[in-house]
């Protein structure tokens, strides 16, 4: 048993105050609010003991990633794309074994056009395997089915305009498609949708969760004229900015606090440039500031807006969006864009277990599971906080 006596706690949706928070076996037994003195376990006097971090859209290159994520306060990660399946199901064994990284649930592989994304990254591996494409909606079910089969939580959808990219890329029908198929079988669907028309074409499509924020230009009135209140935005500004602007890893090597949980060979590559070979897009009209000014959008509008950073970083290398910083850079980021500091942690704990069904996290309670995150300081008044990072718990065991 392990009590954590003295901080101020964030329960997923709001300050409790100083509180003391007792954790046995992996679960929060008991929360009792009122004044303390740091006489549990854990002196938490001067801290904030909120619930473990949960990234909602990361793609996984090496079990090193979800080392790293623990490192930085994140116990729970949403993949978006990992291949091929053996990979996927190697971590899944991994992180219902281990308590030294963080949990993850996946979407296995990604919804594409055949010799379209995200098919063309992967070539066959030695086995034989190839990267399943659609060719049309009557290729759709099938591909739901393999996916439940091996064991996707939810489904991810490649949308894109073949005017943005140069490869095949699937039709508003094939779209919808696949989310009447996911529908069928229980599952949600996530968009890839970072321009005006895939944003556009998933949510008329009937999409669960979009993901990224349009860089070309403002989301149009037919989207805001529409009912936005049951809709759920994933972001994922971390990744927006490294495509519109080549200086975006600056500021995550001017906070020590960041660079804390991060190998030093990868903090000295980024300072000598190297991005993970992310280049910033060229296309007409791209800006960060459309981003931003989007994510303003769509809180006025009512969405649900949820974090995560598209983070997509090989273990140990360089990249312009890294595993575990990056969540904390991403919560500034939206503060940014106009979500207030209560809202930012909500989209960073509660919201995305509630949104994906994650219902034994997200919240400091009573029978909850014991992912926790002790900073320093005070997040709610200065999000930043969050980067100072004093204790980390997954299922109740400290890191």
């Amino acid at each position: 048993m392990t009590t954590i006596s003295g901080a101020r706690v964030f329960d997923g949706n709001d300050a409790l105050g100083v509180a003391s928070v007792t954790v046995e076996d992996g679960v929060i037994t008991a929360v009792r609010p009122g004044a303390d003195d740091g006489t549990g376990d854990v002196d938490g006097r001067g801290m904030t003991l909120l619930p473990g971090l949960i990234d909602a859209h990361v793609h996984l290159r090496g079990a090193g990633n979800l080392g790293q994520d623990l490192r930085h306060g994140v116990t729970t990660v949403l993949d978006m794309f990992s291949a091929p399946p053996q990979f996927t199901a190697m971590l899944r064994r991994r992180a219902r074994a281990r308590t030294d990284e963080a949990d993850l649930r996946s979407s296995g592989l990604m919804a594409g056009a055949v010799d379209g994304w995200p098919a063309v990254m992967l070539p066959p591996d030695p086995s034989g395997w190839r990267m399943p494409g659609l060719s049309g909606p009557q290729d759709a079910e099938q591909f739901v089915s393999d996916r439940v089969r091996e064991g996707s939580d939810y489904l991810k959808i490649f949308v894109e305009n073949s005017a943005d990219v140069t490869r095949p890329t699937l039709s508003p029908e094939t779209v919808a498609a696949v989310c009447a198929a996911a529908r069928s079988h229980g599952l949600q669907t996530v968009a890839h949708a970072p321009t005006r028309w895939a944003f556009r074409t998933a949510l008329e499509a009937g999409v669960d969760v979009l993901t990224h924020v349009p860089l070309d230009g403002p989301i149009d009135d037919l989207v805001l004229d529409t009912d936005l209140a049951g809709l759920v935005v994933c972001p994922t500004l971390a990744m927006m900015r490294a495509r519109a602007d080549a200086a975006s890893t600056d500021e995550l090597l001017a906070d020590p606090r960041l660079l804390a949980g991060l190998d030093p060979e990868v903090a000295a590559a980024l300072r000598a440039g190297d991005r993970g070979h992310l280049p910033v897009s060229t296309a007409p009209g791209v800006s960060y500031d459309h981003a931003a000014g989007n994510v303003g959008r769509l809180v006025d509008a009512g969405a649900t807006i949820l974090a995560g950073t598209d983070a997509n970083d090989v273990p140990g290398h360089a990249a312009a969006v890294l595993h575990g910083a990056s969540m904390h850079l991403e919560l500034e980021l939206l503060a940014r864009a106009g979500l207030t500091p209560r809202h930012v942690l909500r989209a960073a704990t509660s919201l995305p277990a509630d949104v994906f069904g994650l219902a034994d996290r997200g919240r400091i309670a009573p029978g909850k599971r014991a992912d926790l995150l002790l900073v320093e300081g005070d997040p709610l008044d200065d999000v930043t906080a969050t980067r100072d990072v004093r204790a980390v718990w997954r299922a109740g065991v400290r890191l």
